[in-house]
C-alpha cells in the first residue's frame, strides 16, 4: 500500500456519512420516546422519508467494505455473528413499524403514535448493538483474534466499554435539541454533551491510554462547539440547520479514524490494516464500485434532503370541516 491508504480513507468517509445519519435518526427515535407530542412536528418531516436514505448508504458502505477489506469478511461474519444477527432483526422491527406508521389508520391500540414509538426503541437498539460492534474493533475488548470469536460477557467487564455506550448516549441526547431545532430543551444541550465527551474521553484512556490523544481533541472540540453555537440565540440557526449539522457530524465522525488506524482491536494483540486492504485488479473495481455508488446514493440524498426541505416549509393542512347541518332550502 502508498504512505496514505487510500481505500481506507474513502470507506472510513463513506462510513462516516452513514453513521451520521444512522445517529440523527437515533436522536429523533429518542425524541419521540421521552417526548412523542413535543417533537413530532420536528422529527417526523425529517426521518419519515430519510430513513431510506440510511439504509441504502449502509448497503453501500457494506458493499465498498467487502471490495476493500476481503480477508476480513468471513472472520468478522463469524466472530461477530450473534450481533450481526440482533442487528438484522432491529433492522426488520425498525422498517416495519415506520413503513406502517406512514400508512395506518387506527386499529384499536395500534396507531401512529405507538408504531413510531417502536420504531424509536428499535433504532436505539440497533444503536445499542453498533456501539458494541465499534467499541470492540476499537478497543479489542472481548475480541479473540487467534479464535475468530467475541465473548459479550468479555466486552462488559473489560474497563471502559459500559463507559463507552453511556458517553455516546449523553452526546446523542445533548445534540438532539440541535438538530431538531427543539428551543425548550436548549439549555440542556451543552451540559449533556460536555458530560458525553468527558465520559467518551474516560472509556477511551480506560481501554488504552494510546487511544486518548492530541487526535481526540479534533472531534471532542467540534462536537462541544455545536452544543455552545446552539444555546447562543444569535448563532443557534446556523448550529441547528441540517446541513452544517451534517458537516460538521461528518468531519468529527472522520476525525475519529486513528482510533482503528493503522490498528484495530488493540487489546486483543492489534490488527493491522494496511495488511487486510485488499490489492491488484480488486483496488481499480474499488474506485469504479465507489465512484458508481457515489453518484447514485448522492442523487437518492439530495431527492430526499429536497423532500425535508419542502415537508417543513408546507402549511399545515386545515383541519376538515363539519359537514352543514342546515336544512335543505325548500322552494
Amino acid at each position: 500500500m502508498s504512505t496514505i491508504n487510500w481505500l481506507f480513507e474513502i470507506n472510513f468517509a463513506i462510513f462516516a456519512v452513514f453513521l451520521l445519519l444512522f445517529v440523527t435518526e437515533l436522536m429523533g427515535g429518542v425524541l419521540l420516546l421521552i417526548a412523542y407530542d413535543a417533537t413530532k412536528s420536528k422529527v417526523l418531516p425529517y426521518i419519515v422519508p430519510m430513513w431510506e436514505v440510511t439504509g441504502t448508504f449502509a448497503a453501500f458502505w457494506v458493499v465498498t467494505a467487502d471490495f476493500a477489506y476481503p480477508k476480513m469478511l468471513w472472520p468478522v461474519a463469524t466472530m461477530l455473528a450473534g450481533l450481526i444477527l440482533v442487528f438484522l432483526i432491529l433492522i426488520v422491527v425498525r422498517n416495519a413499524s415506520i413503513s406502517f406508521a406512514e400508512l395506518i389508520v387506527r386499529r384499536g391500540w395500534l396507531n401512529e403514535r405507538r408504531l413510531y414509538q417502536l420504531y424509536g426503541l428499535a433504532t436505539l437498539g440497533i444503536g445499542l448493538v453498533v456501539l458494541v460492534i465499534l467499541s470492540a474493533i476499537v478497543s479489542g475488548a472481548g475480541v479473540d483474534l487467534a479464535a475468530t470469536s467475541f465473548s459479550l460477557w468479555g466486552w462488559v467487564t473489560s474497563s471502559g466499554s459500559l463507559l463507552y455506550i453511556v458517553g455516546v448516549l449523553f452526546i446523542a441526547v445533548g445534540l438532539a435539541p440541535v438538530f431538531y431545532d427543539i428551543g425548550p430543551l436548549r439549555r440542556l444541550s451543552l451540559p449533556l454533551t460536555t458530560v458525553g465527551v468527558v465520559i467518551e474521553a474516560a472509556s477511551l484512556y480506560l481501554y488504552s491510554s494510546s487511544l486518548l490523544s492530541v487526535y481526540f481533541l479534533v472531534p471532542g472540540v467540534l462536537t462541544v462547539a455545536a452544543a455552545l453555537l446552539y444555546t447562543v440565540k444569535a448563532t443557534a440557526p446556523i448550529a441547528s440547520h441540517k446541513f452544517v449539522f451534517a458537516l460538521l457530524g461528518a468531519v468529527i465522525i472522520f476525525a475519529q479514524s486513528y482510533l482503528v488506524y493503522p490498528t484495530a482491536f488493540q487489546q486483543a494483540g492489534g490488527l493491522s490494516v494496511d495488511a487486510v486492504t485488499t490489492t491488484g485488479p480488486m483496488v481499480g473495481m474499488f474506485y469504479v464500485l465507489t465512484a458508481v455508488g457515489a453518484v447514485v446514493v448522492g442523487l437518492l440524498m439530495v431527492l430526499y434532503m429536497l423532500t425535508v426541505w419542502r415537508a417543513e416549509r408546507l402549511p399545515p393542512s386545515p383541519a376538515p370541516s363539519a359537514p352543514s347541518m342546515a336544512p335543505a332550502h325548500s322552494p
